[in-house]
């Protein structure tokens, strides 16, 4: 092999493993202390900010611009809101857990290793560990009234059609444990409204017009298809199949919408869910 062609061999391996990390990195929602929110995959901390992938392009978001990282689009809970609203920054594990610390490094790529500098010395997490990162106070942040209800966790419909499935939220956790392997039978069903337009609807399989959006959890998929993942696993794809599904992991159940941003987001879908022993 020349020299010439073993460079371009080379070129092309190096070229390779970093698209692999950058799809490897996690998905995020960036709330942004405007309100504003980024949903992408996390790439980096560094001196410029925050490097987040979105279709498919790193943005850079200044450090100073980001109030949270949300991994799961869990409801926020008044305690840690009022802990945030004190200046305090923290970190929320999925079991509930919270530590105080500031997050000072990222470093990996899916789980990306987080450092946080705490009152103890600093601390390295793994992201698939948490739930959110808090860093400051936002414009918009729920008053604690309105965290109430959504820290109830999802609600059984009294008729039997199933969990509730906000189409506002990206993430519901189901509050149920699977187990890697173990097969799982969906059975969705309702309509929701993507968008302020009245025609963009969706089922559980999908946009009724067809539409993707390169942006969303499963970019391949109909946006607004009911999708799910395990903790903070990749998301799979449910629609509307009947066929059960194994499970990739072991851990918590979420199901949600394959939208890159649900805040206008309305209806919801209903979802029987069937663990198979």
């Amino acid at each position: 092999m020349t020299r010439r062609v073993s460079v371009i061999v080379a070129f092309g391996v190096l070229m390779a493993v970093m698209a692999t990390a950058a799809a490897a990195a996690p998905p995020v929602t960036l709330v942004l202390k405007s309100g504003e929110k980024v949903r992408g995959n996390l790439v980096d901390l560094g001196g410029g900010g925050y490097t987040i992938r979105v279709g498919g392009a790193d943005q850079n978001i200044a450090a100073a611009d980001v109030a949270v990282i949300d991994f799961t689009g869990a409801p926020f809970r008044a305690a840690e809101l009022d802990r945030v609203r004190q200046g305090q920054a923290l970190a929320v594990f999925h079991s509930g857990d919270v530590f105080e610390g500031r997050l000072i490094d990222i470093g990996g790529t899916d789980p990306l290793r987080m450092t946080f500098s705490t009152p103890g010395g600093n601390r390295d997490v793994n992201s698939s560990e948490l739930s959110r990162v808090y860093l400051s106070r936002w414009q918009g942040m729920p008053e604690s009234g309105q965290t109430e209800a959504a820290e109830a966790g999802p609600s059984l419909d009294p008729g039997g059609e199933g969990l509730a499935i906000p189409a506002n939220q990206c993430w519901t956790n189901t509050l149920r444990s699977v187990r890697q392997g173990q097969r799982v039978t969906f059975n969705g069903s309702g309509e929701i409204q993507l968008s302020t337009d009245p025609a963009d609807i969706a089922g559980v399989a999908g946009s009724r017009t067809g539409r993707l959006s390169a942006s969303a959890p499963i970019p391949g998929a109909l946006a607004g298809a009911l999708i799910g993942r395990v903790g903070n696993g990749r998301p799979f794809g449910i629609g509307d199949q009947k066929t059960a599904l194994g499970m990739p992991a072991s851990g918590q159940l979420w199901l949600g919408v394959n939208d890159d941003h649900c805040g206008d987001n309305r209806g919801q879908f209903k979802v029987q869910i069937n663990i198979l022993r």
